[in-house]
């Protein structure tokens, strides 16, 4: 009796926990087969709010962007009502918030969302974090930009209901709780998550692949069909493989999602990109043949896909519980976007998917964007706090000296450890000592990492990433074999060192900030918001626009007459031209830098670039190859001993790349045949004979030939299968040698 009364008790118990666990769930609906004028109606049934007024919130900025985006731009008609259907007052507060009185009584809210992709509202949404609505074609749910939360109540469930035509396919991260041909429904267990999941729907064109434990969607929409996810995902399987490997692995998600929208380039808004989450990536980019792209494509999923180590499972507490009303950013954009671009180009070269010289040539281009184009002395760390207002100019450098912090870090924890740390491995520990729930304190991380590595880490972060020094890139870059070189610094003109936007509705460049603008800049009278025009005569194409900004810097002469022609808003609000002219002033401009490879470095330096660009290195130990002598002696002794593993590290580390071995061999009918192999080949033939069977090979004699950095050694040889044992066979080994790289 006593058991059955308590197992009564525990299951009215847990059927109060159930109810109050429904009552506490925001529970959203969509209808994707009623669009009205690219808009959808979004339907809330409230959670249980105790409060008798309350605040709704659309998002004003989110996390990946680091700009202010304001979504309520783009909420209309937004309605709260109680359970007899009896409307509540509500209140526009500004443009991300609605005040609602009685909101004790409401259970359901109301309102239309206008997409994005076609809005004529003015905004700044990068296109990969916007809408789309389009009937019976596309639908992009950006969740920012459909979904709010009120105040207070951000971290409980969130579930929602999508109704969808039932040829249309939704692709998204998220694993749905329930799903028919008519409707899909989700479940997250907070806003963030919630926020983190876009979603696209139409009819499908889908590929699966499995990259290890981990099942990854590739989804495009493509309204010209030239690009396929079939295409798509055979680019992407080899470099999601060496990735999985980079991670140590294993990768922390089940489920991953490339979403990839691809729009007419006659009407593709330039503020084009994709953006990170943690189970997913969204791109907005034009269409163009599919094997065009492909090269481009692969660099930015790289980079995106690396987003799941940073920030699923290492982040700060400022992105944990993201403040999507009032930014609050972390410090730490070095880690989140830098080690992520560096990590994007690295991986690549590290499983020889690029060359070495390629990957310097990424190296140098973003030494050279850094230095030209952002400020080389701003602390890292201050345009990382500021990234969404005071240095929202700067925010582009977290992608170009962001990554060379993460290059230079990296040299310099190999240099201190003798190869043996690299910050792969450091992003490994601290993948450990956080993960997915546990995020770090912001002013903590540098404390953290130097406790994990060398007191020396501790000073480059202070010079370098908090301080204002300018990274070494000629002494770090020496560390490992690479040759640094400077041009010397030139004179330029420049148009006023504004930063140009895309005005969406007017469609052409315009002048978006004018806070860092030289003293020409001002001699023109450049404002915030003129359409850039003309520059010289020239149309200011958005196509064009680079190209004619870089003729205008290179070609253009102190006291040349610059003549610019904007459109500038008059007191109606209509854009009239207005010619501004000013003679030509010439600033400094940082000498482009250039990155080679080193080929007469010392052998330790090289031993150090293996390790930094290769994922197995097998930079050979230099008594092993100092002398012809030295090399054949190796040859034999790494091959000979007793059963067991050979040490085939040090035997592949003998051979030039591409190097052929060969023999003459008995078939099964007697004959003698020739066969060539690979050394990789080599240790598959005949590793399994070496981990049952003793074999030693020693040299008798030798006659050698040199020519140059050639030789030629004719070796003579017998094995034994016992150490003391008679001699199985004799030969000749005719082995050629090259002298490269000090060895």
């Amino acid at each position: 009796m006593y058991y059955k009364n308590c197992l009564t008790v525990v299951c009215f118990l847990a059927t109060a926990v159930v109810a109050l666990a429904q009552n506490a769930t925001y529970r959203y609906a969509i209808d994707l087969t009623k669009p009205q004028n690219d808009q959808l109606e979004v339907s809330l049934q409230t959670p249980a709010i105790s409060q008798k007024t309350i605040r709704f919130f659309m998002p004003k900025i989110i996390p990946g962007t680091y700009s202010v985006s304001d979504y309520g731009l783009f909420v209309h008609d937004l309605k709260a009502f109680d359970k007899k259907g009896k409307a509540l007052p509500v209140k526009q507060v500004d443009t991300n918030t609605w005040e609602i009185q009685k909101a004790h009584k409401m259970t359901t809210l109301q309102y239309m969302v206008e997409d994005i992709f076609d809005s004529e509202v003015e905004n700044s949404v990068y296109m990969m974090a916007a809408t789309n609505i389009e009937a019976d074609t596309n639908f992009v749910i950006h969740p920012p930009g459909f979904f709010g939360y009120f105040e207070g109540m951000k971290n409980q469930p969130f579930e929602l209901t999508v109704t969808k035509p039932a040829d249309f396919y939704g692709s998204t991260g998220l694993v749905p709780i329930r799903a028919t041909a008519t409707q899909d429904v989700f479940q997250t267990g907070d806003y963030d998550l919630m926020m983190d999941s876009p979603m696209m729907y139409n009819r499908p064109d889908t590929t699966f692949i499995n990259i290890g434990d981990t099942k990854v969607l590739v989804s495009v929409y493509a309204p010209n069909k030239q690009i396929t996810s079939t295409y798509l995902a055979a680019q992407l399987d080899n470099l999601l493989k060496a990735q999985v490997q980079y991670l140590g692995g294993k990768l922390p998600v089940e489920k991953y999602a490339f979403i990839l929208y691809f729009a007419d380039p006659q009407s593709a808004n330039p503020r084009q990109g994709a953006l990170e989450h943690s189970y997913s990536s969204f791109y907005y980019l034009p269409e163009y043949p599919q094997a065009q792209m492909a090269p481009f494509l692969l660099d930015i999923a790289a980079h995106e896909f690396f987003h799941i180590v940073t920030p699923l499972t290492i982040h700060s507490t400022e992105i944990s519980d993201f403040n999507f009303n009032e930014p609050v950013l972390s410090q730490h954009l070095w880690l989140y976007e830098g080690v992520t671009e560096y990590a994007s180009d690295h991986v690549q070269v590290r499983y020889e998917l690029i060359t070495p010289q390629a990957f310097l040539e990424k190296m140098q281009e973003k030494i050279n964007n850094s230095r030209t184009q952002y400020n080389d002395t701003l602390a890292f760390t201050a345009l990382s706090k500021n990234a969404a207002d005071t240095y929202s100019a700067q925010y582009g450098n977290v992608y170009e000296k962001g990554a060379l912090i993460g290059a230079m870090l990296d040299i310099r924890l190999l240099d201190l450890s003798n190869g043996k740390v690299d910050l792969q491995k450091v992003i490994q520990q601290l993948s450990q000592k956080y993960g997915m729930d546990k995020p770090f304190e912001d002013d903590a991380l540098f404390d953290v990492i130097v406790g994990m590595t060398y007191p020396e880490i501790g000073n480059f972060f202070e010079k370098y990433v908090a301080g204002n020094e300018p990274l070494p890139y000629a002494e770090y870059f020496e560390k490992v074999g690479v040759n640094y070189q400077q041009e010397p610094d030139k004179m330029v003109a420049t148009l006023g060192k504004i930063n140009f936007g895309y005005n969406q509705e007017q469609q052409r460049i315009e002048v978006a900030n004018v806070s860092n603008m030289n003293e020409f800049g001002k001699s023109l009278g450049f404002r915030k918001g003129d359409l850039m025009l003309k520059v010289q005569g020239v149309d200011v194409t958005p196509a064009a626009a680079q190209g004619i900004f870089s003729s205008f810097s290179e070609n253009t002469k102190a006291n040349d007459q610059v003549e610019v022609v904007v459109g500038r808003k008059n007191d109606a609000g209509d854009f009239e031209e207005v010619r501004l002219t000013a003679p030509a002033v010439l600033v400094p401009s940082k000498g482009k830098a250039t990155l080679s490879l080193a080929d007469n470095a010392p052998i330790e330096k090289l031993r150090l670039r293996d390790q930094w660009l290769d994922a197995k290195p097998l930079t050979a130990r230099p008594e092993d190859v100092e002398s012809i002598d030295a090399i054949i002696k190796t040859l034999y002794d790494v091959i000979s001993g007793p059963a067991g593993q050979r040490d085939w590290d040090r035997f592949h580390s003998l051979f030039t790349t591409n190097a052929s071995m060969s023999a003459i061999t008995p078939t099964k009918s007697g004959a003698r045949m020739y066969v060539s192999m690979t050394p990789n080949e080599y240790q598959e033939k005949n590793g399994p004979f070496f981990t049952s069977n003793g074999f030693w090979e020693e040299e008798l004699g030798r006659q050698e030939m040199k020519f140059g950095e050639l030789a030629t050694v004719v070796s003579a040889y017998q094995f034994r299968l016992k150490q003391e044992g008679k001699p199985e066979q004799r030969g000749i080994n005719s082995i050629q040698l090259v002298y490269d790289q000090n060895r």
